[in-house]
């Protein structure tokens, strides 16, 4: 053999062994590259999603406060009486709750009568609160807030549209991002009397709820319209209120169907104009408001840097490219003797790297050998182990974000949106094979009474135990789900009779019934209970549930610690 043809053979062989590990760094760039995109994607949705029930919860939870502050009796002593005592009470309780609540720039009660007239006005000012006074209160029954929520009925939230806050006479949030959340105060002849108001910082609730974002997230908040409200640019915020309209879906074209309501998520990559130079993936849904409210829905989004997505497949590909560097310089080395032996193995590779591209598993791969083929196939699998380990962990995260975004998070059952899909379901099988479905909606009575005697953390320590005492109730193939507040539902997994069902929710009575161990003491609940079933009941999900609601109403009525069916037996 000549050494001319040797080192042809060297450079040839030399060539294809650069050849191979090149398509095996491409298959594998390439694949990567696509994983970890689609996986970002996925995430930033489920993320979205996740913060938008965060949102939601929020707003329960003010609404909550309201409820509270709305039901107190110094309230309706001061609307009816103005009793000076009860009115520094209750400016107290308002300072201790801005206090509470970082967001909460102002609490107001305000007259029905009068014009409207600030009673009780506590703001924020800085650190500490400033209680608003004398001839300082303002008449302010011209404003939305007062004049819609007073129409509302008692428990009713009104939620004002987010806009800057103009309003004459504050000290807190004035020229700011605000909204206002309200509610009605009820005399005893449920004559609203007043209403209880908080005014919201915009900007500061959505940076505390986004604080457990990764931090290079970016978060984006518009209207129906598509007016941004929330923007990492807070130059294009409120455009509307400068006497221009800067929309979020001339920023992001993808976001149209969004706006126009033909869908309702939109996730896609953004390359273009402003963001040319830096590319993002993004993440947007459209929310709806459920509360009485001039804004319809709200448009919810996260980004996320596309090269911080890529980060990781950019270092893989630059192990891929040494490796390349450091097989092409040994095959220059020993392309004669081993010309043979590195035919197989690289054929072996390039394989493993296009099924891997085509998502099956790698095969058989060389990784005894102790040359430098043996250390591509090595450097190849442990490339596949990493990738797949990552794939795995987006996995498990995306699984534990839904899993959170169907469960109650204090009692960990199905919340309200696991529990109507399961409803759904089962209503459709009962209609395919003409089965029945029953439903039983428990509320406990008197609950409200056990957050204001014995606080918050009993009132959950209340509605843990009551939760798992009816999963120990129920059959495996029954749901037992938290609608919200101390609202349960029970969902039988099989038709029952209507013997079987009041026994069933006898046994229920029972077991709330029993003393309830907390902080030192036992104490008790009782429950009322309402039974519905299909078809005899309703023939939908929202029928079902109207009707279970209606007769545990029945059983409120007719005394409490008790079940009512809301329709006679149907044998």
């Amino acid at each position: 053999m000549r050494w001319g043809i040797v080192g042809k053979l060297v450079l040839l062989l030399a060539a294809v062994g650069f050849l191979a590990a090149g398509l095996t760094g491409f298959y594998a760039y390439q694949a990567s590259r696509n994983l970890l995109v689609d996986s970002a994607k996925n995430k930033l949705l489920t993320s979205t999603q996740v913060l938008a029930r965060r949102i939601t919860q929020t707003r329960e939870e003010v609404s909550r406060n309201l409820q509270v502050l709305a039901g107190l009796p110094i309230t309706i002593s001061i609307l009816q009486h103005q009793d000076w005592d009860d009115t520094e009470q209750l400016a107290k309780l308002f300072g201790l709750l801005i206090d509470a609540n970082p967001s909460y720039l102002q609490l107001r009660l305000i007259s029905a009568s009068d014009y409207g007239l600030e009673r009780v006005r506590v703001e924020r000012v800085g650190p500490s609160t400033l209680r608003v006074q004398g001839d300082d209160l303002q008449e302010k029954g011209h404003y939305a807030y007062v004049f819609d929520t007073l129409k509302l009925p008692a428990r009713a939230t009104y939620m004002s549209r987010i806009t800057i806050n103009h309003e004459g006479g504050s000290y807190a949030g004035l020229e700011q991002p605000t909204l206002q959340l309200a509610m009605p105060v009820m005399d005893a002849n449920n004559t609203a009397i007043g209403v209880v108001v908080v005014n919201m910082d915009l900007n500061g609730m959505f940076n505390l709820l986004a604080a457990d974002l990764p931090p290079t997230f970016k978060l984006f908040l518009a209207n129906a319209e598509g007016d941004i409200l929330v923007h990492p640019d807070s130059s294009k915020t409120f455009g509307f209120d400068k006497g221009r309209r800067v929309l979020l879906q001339d920023e992001f074209e993808p976001l149209r169907p969004l706006i126009s309501g033909q869908q309702e998520h939109v996730v896609f990559e953004a390359r273009e104009d402003g963001y040319a130079d830096a590319p993002v993936v993004a993440a947007f849904i459209a929310a709806k408001v459920h509360v009485s409210s001039s804004e319809t829905r709200l448009l919810l989004g996260l980004a996320q840097p596309l090269d911080q997505v890529l980060a990781q497949s950019q270092q893989l590909g630059s192990t891929i490219l040494q490796i390349v560097v450091g097989l092409s310089m040994l095959c220059l080395l020993l392309a004669v003797p081993l010309a043979r032996a590195m035919t197989r193995p690289i054929n072996a590779v390039t394989a493993a790297a296009q099924r891997f591209a085509n998502g099956l598993p790698p095969g058989d791969l060389p990784l005894l050998r102790r040359d430098e083929i043996g250390s591509l196939a090595r450097s190849f699998h442990q490339m596949h182990l990493q990738i797949t380990g990552q794939l795995a962990d987006l996995h498990d995260n995306q699984e534990e974000l839904e899993h959170l975004a169907q469960h109650d998070m204090l009692t960990g059952l199905p919340n309200r949106r696991l529990f109507q899909e399961r409803l759904e379901k089962a209503l459709a099988h009962a209609r395919r094979y003409g089965e029945q479905v029953c439903l039983l909606f428990i509320d406990l009575d008197a609950f409200k009474a056990i957050n204001d005697g014995y606080g918050h953390d009993a009132g959950d320590e209340v509605l843990k135990t009551v939760a798992r005492r009816m999963q120990h109730m129920v059959r495996e193939v029954d749901t037992v789900a938290r609608l919200g507040g101390d609202e349960f539902v029970v969902l039988l997994g099989a038709a029952v009779s209507h013997s079987h069902l009041a026994t069933i929710a006898g046994k229920l009575l029972t077991a709330i019934q029993e003393p309830i161990p907390v902080q030192a003491q036992e104490l008790r609940v009782t429950a009322s209970i309402g039974i519905s079933r299909y078809p005899q009941d309703g023939q939908t999900a929202a029928d079902i549930l109207a009707t279970a609601d209606q007769a545990m109403y029945s059983a409120k009525l007719a005394g409490r610690a008790g079940y009512r069916f809301f329709s006679a037996s149907v044998e």
